[in-house]
């Protein structure tokens, strides 16, 4: 089992992946071609689940990602942005989890339905009102 260090880590080397992604417009398919990793290795890094990763095969993604590689070691643990000569971390507009869920929402492989149904639940969960039936009422 993963201690929350190693968990908080392999989340925060998956946000790196996935905020490089979207930020070229690529799919997760588009990464695995262009990196060379297999399709089990790369989704499981997106998904949170790092446990070792190959350094060639972290070097690939971050060189086709338009990553610095010192991001993903800061990412992954193996050194502080202090001991790299990286500025501080930019601060965080949300908590991580919304940040998460914001990247959710702006995932182009999101369907726009799906996305709506999200934010129906999430509302419908926190009691805020939701949008009108669309069906029409009888007279």
């Amino acid at each position: 089992m993963a201690s929350p260090e190693q968990e908080q880590r392999s989340h925060d080397f998956a946000q790196l992946l996935r905020a490089g992604r979207k930020a070229i417009g690529w799919t997760q398919e588009d990464v695995i071609e262009e990196a060379g990793l297999s399709r089990s290795t790369y989704l499981r890094w997106e998904a949170g689940r790092v446990e070792r990763p190959d350094p060639d095969q972290v070097r690939a993604v971050c060189r086709v990602l338009h990553i610095d590689p010192r991001e993903a070691a800061v990412a992954l643990g193996y050194l502080t942005r202090e001991e790299i000569g990286l500025g501080p971390e930019p601060p965080r507009m949300f908590d991580a989890t919304v940040e998460e869920v914001v990247q959710i929402l702006q995932d182009p492989s999101v369907s726009e339905i799906e996305k709506r149904e999200w934010v129906q639940y999430l509302k419908f969960r926190t009691g805020r009102p939701t949008e009108p039936s669309r069906r029409r009422r009888a007279g």
